[in-house]
């Protein structure tokens, strides 16, 4: 059965890495800021917690009650993509999206969430981390290929 101190613990880590993300995203003034990541990621490890202390305290109580907190996930999987399909949005003039990888970042923090509430908080940790690169190293990559073309086209 998992604790009170544990629920917190667990909770508070997936906002942290949570927040790092939407730092990141509220610092480069994309869709989504901070608090949504925030909250994303802290939302997703409640439920997920919540979720298995009921799955481990209810089947005793009514044999009846078949119990899989994995379809908890295939739910949090599914709500975030309507959240993250929010962020997606056509504006520029080539015709591009914009907005994709707010949209894919927002279902990292929920992936986050979920590990944390799981109690997987090294790989949640590893997770943030990784998204966090991801969206810093794109830019220079970009950048790069954006010389490299403008030098060729000049």
């Amino acid at each position: 059965m998992i604790e009170f101190p544990e629920f917190i613990l667990r909770t508070l880590f997936a906002g942290s890495c949570g927040l790092l993300i939407g730092i990141d995203r509220e610092i480069k003034n994309k869709p989504l800021g901070a608090q949504s990541y925030l909250l994303v990621a802290m939302a997703s490890a409640a439920l997920m917690v919540v979720t298995l202390k009921f799955a481990a305290g209810a089947p005793g109580n009514d044999s009846d009650l078949v119990m899989d907190p994995t379809r908890l996930i295939q739910g949090i999987v599914g709500g975030i993509g309507f959240l993250g399909a929010g962020a997606i949005m056509t504006s520029d003039e080539s015709g591009r999206l914009r907005g994709v990888a707010s949209g894919a970042a927002i279902w990292g923090a929920g992936t986050i969430g979920v590990a944390c509430g799981l109690g997987y908080l090294k790989e949640a940790a590893f997770i943030s981390v990784l998204i966090f690169a991801v969206l810093n190293l794109h830019g220079l990559v970009q950048g790069v290929f954006q010389s490299l073309r403008r030098d060729r086209e000049g």
